[in-house]
């Protein structure tokens, strides 16, 4: 309604007057000033010369299987969540709280997720791709505990969400991780071409975030979900 509106549009603006005032504030410190003289100057230099020694097209071409990777990893992600926890309710109807329950073991599995790359937990970047694509059955298993959350085992236990809970955000965190790692890894060690390679990897996080977001919504109509 309109409170969620005005909750919306309070923070956006804010946050937006924040913007200036952070680069008015920052601009002066020696550090961003030296920061700020390099962007300048390569913003100049790229109008005037080619900052690449390959094509722009052959380095995303290189970094594209990571990139896929990240989107399909994020738009799974966020075609159910949050749009099908949200609907979650448990089994003790004098538990209030259940949805943020579940969401807090989101935000501690996927950040154990993400921290595990960097203890030894690895995949080659073929079985990435696979993990990655696998994830897919998260959104049938999401909408079926969903829907039947009330009339069918395992479905209507707390336990069981909480468990499937943890996974997909665990291998959402691993996935994420590795993906983002390997972007880069995939061109040389060239400064202009990891900038590329960096610009790649971020469009498709975002971009998975958006085209999840949006069949997340689609998903919720389709289903009479309010």
């Amino acid at each position: 309604g309109w409170e969620t509106l005005i909750f919306c549009i309070i923070p956006a603006a804010v946050s937006m007057a924040i913007v200036p005032m952070f680069r008015v504030c920052t601009s002066k410190h020696p550090y961003m000033a030296e920061v700020l003289k390099i962007e300048e100057k390569r913003k100049h230099d790229t109008l005037l010369v080619r900052q690449t020694r390959r094509p722009v097209y052959k380095i995303i071409l290189q970094v594209l299987p990571m990139a896929i990777c990240a989107w399909g990893g994020l738009a799974v992600t966020f075609v159910i969540f949050p749009a099908q926890i949200v609907h979650w309710t448990s089994s003790n109807p004098n538990n209030k709280g259940f949805v943020p329950q579940v969401i807090y073991t989101f935000q501690v599995l996927d950040t154990v997720g993400r921290f595990a790359p960097s203890i030894g937990l690895n995949l080659s970047q073929k079985l990435l791709m696979l993990f990655i694509w696998l994830r897919v059955i998260f959104i049938p298993l999401f909408i079926c505990t969903t829907l039947y959350q009330t009339t069918t085992a395992p479905f209507t236990m707390d336990w069981f969400k909480h468990v499937e809970m943890a996974l997909f955000a665990a291998t959402n965190g691993f996935g994420i991780t590795l993906a983002m790692a390997y972007g880069p890894q995939r061109v040389s060690h060239d400064k202009a071409e990891q900038e590329v390679a960096g610009y790649t990897m971020g469009f498709a996080l975002i971009n998975g975030i958006f085209i999840g977001s949006l069949f997340g919504l689609l998903a919720n109509f389709a289903l009479g979900q309010q």
